[in-house]
């Protein structure tokens, strides 16, 4: 008798947390299908909300036209930045392996530090673009609300300022 009821419970344990996994997976699979700008999210600023036609429509008031171009652009822009943004980590991780080698070839690091300032170059230029881009289909008031969304991408870094700027540890 002991043997069965332990066979019963264990019957309906497995049940119980089958059950639990498939509305787990199905939540899941309708909450992306529910939101699918957020797989469009553009991260700017990572103390900020990412970037994603639900965050405009809430902060600028985005109608359903100024959304779909925004959709569009982001995914062009996401599309070119990526390409971009590989290149600049092939080319770091190649510099890297380069000033970690035996005898560290002086040529070789000026050319990948060269490509790495020529892909940063071409990542701002893309960022510009599609800013320039989603502010044409903005009123006054989305501009100014939208410069301030963008401002983290084109205002000084104090993270990155060097020694001497009065940044460094204090003793």
């Amino acid at each position: 008798m002991k043997t069965e009821l332990k066979s019963r419970i264990l019957i309906w344990s497995v049940i119980l947390l089958a059950l639990l996994n498939i509305s787990t997976i199905a939540t899941i699979v309708v909450s992306n299908r529910a939101n699918p700008s957020d797989s469009e999210s553009i991260i700017i600023d990572p103390e900020s909300s990412p970037l994603n036609g639900r965050y405009l429509r809430e902060e600028l008031n985005f109608d359903h036209q100024q959304v779909e171009i925004f959709r569009d652009e982001s995914r062009e822009f996401r599309q070119s930045a990526n390409r971009v943004i590989e290149k600049l980590n092939r080319y770091k991780s190649l510099l890297f392996d380069e000033i970690h080698s035996e005898s560290p070839d002086r040529l070789k690091t000026k050319e990948y530090s060269d490509s790495i300032g020529r892909a940063h170059s071409q990542l701002k230029e893309i960022t510009v673009d599609f800013y320039l881009e989603i502010r044409k289909c903005c009123t006054g008031d989305q501009a100014a609300k939208l410069e301030k969304i963008f401002a983290p991408l084109f205002r000084d870094n104090p993270q990155m300022r060097g020694a001497g700027q009065g940044h460094g540890r204090r003793r």
